[in-house]
């Protein structure tokens, strides 16, 4: 065999001579003409350079690979964590926002001399129902009234004490007393049942940790004159409820919700009328006096007693 032609197949050999792959026939024979060729032993050194080269070509890449992956994931990371801390300081903003309102609000219904006064929207169009709160010292007196285009019509004014086991019920339009007197009349005289007022009240943690997440808060003086804080219904929006929130005593100013009200066709489920729920609320504190909360003289009216025990209506 010529050396240019043995040369030429031992040339073509070396690449898997070099990776190792040839079967021993040819490798012994590659061996033997490497003994003896200068030129193909260069040949080997150079296959050999850059298969090195190849490989650290490849492992720079495979390197540059993972540093990629290792900052597209740590970008990810950091943007989870952004995203959470905003999110952490929200939430912190809201319960803090929530918890200072109820905080005030209980602090302000501890109040011994307080106005408080709910209108709100009637299912009757054009009428209102007006309930007005005076207490003062443990004494409290509740009117009832409703508003409509005819004039305000008084349904009843009530008088009782807190703990007291009686109520006095005046009705001025028929002249009548009705005295509701027993235990039942005595669960209802509390403090806590008197002063009220949905949202602000009865708020453990963890209920005030739930407000959080129901309700989306914003700040307003539409209508008010002053800034106040909105806070919506999140969780459904088909509700469109909101609340209106003073900052000053943590009391609620208003309560609205659209299509709130709705009336039927008798007898069937087809909507007759829809109307919106709008409660307002006022407030004011040491502005009671004693003669808003005196039993008035009913001299000549007629009274009737009526008798709220447990025991006897258990009996009945």
């Amino acid at each position: 065999m010529e050396k240019k032609t043995e040369c030429e197949i031992v040339q073509d050999l070396l690449i898997g001579y070099a990776d190792d792959v040839l079967n021993p026939e040819s490798k012994k024979l590659v061996e033997k003409h490497l003994s003896e060729c200068e030129e193909c032993r260069k040949k080997l050194e150079e296959i050999k350079k850059d298969t090195k080269d190849e490989e650290n070509e490849k492992k720079q890449i495979d390197y540059l690979k993972k540093i990629r992956i290792k900052n597209r994931i740590k970008s990810i990371l950091i943007a989870i964590g952004i995203v959470l801390i905003l999110a952490l300081i929200l939430f912190l903003r809201k319960f803090i926002i929530i918890n200072s309102l109820l905080n005030k609000s209980e602090k302000s219904l501890k109040s011994n001399n307080m106005y408080i006064e709910k209108a709100e929207s009637s299912s009757n169009p054009g009428e209102a129902s007006v309930y007005r709160t005076y207490y003062k010292d443990g004494k409290y007196k509740q009117t009832f009234d409703i508003y409509s285009e005819n004039g305000v019509e008084n349904i009843y004014a009530k008088y009782a004490e807190i703990d007291s086991d009686e109520q006095i019920y005046i009705n001025e339009k028929e002249k009548s007393v009705t005295i509701y007197k027993g235990n039942l009349i005595g669960e209802l005289n509390t403090e806590k049942s008197l002063k009220y007022v949905p949202f602000v009240q009865n708020r453990t943690l963890y209920l005030r940790l739930g407000m959080v997440f129901y309700y989306g808060i914003n700040t307003s003086t539409f209508q008010i004159g002053r800034e106040y804080y909105v806070l919506r219904n999140v969780l459904d929006k088909s509700a469109r409820h909101e609340v209106w929130i003073d900052k000053e005593n943590g009391l609620p100013l208003k309560e609205f919700q659209e299509d709130a009200i709705r009336t039927f066709f008798p007898g069937t489920e087809i909507v007759r009328n829809t109307a919106n729920m709008d409660v307002n609320y006022k407030y004011s504190f040491d502005t009671v006096t004693d003669e808003d909360v005196a039993v008035p003289d009913f001299t000549g009216y007629t009274v009737e007693n009526i008798d709220y025990n447990l025991e006897n209506l258990e009996k009945n």
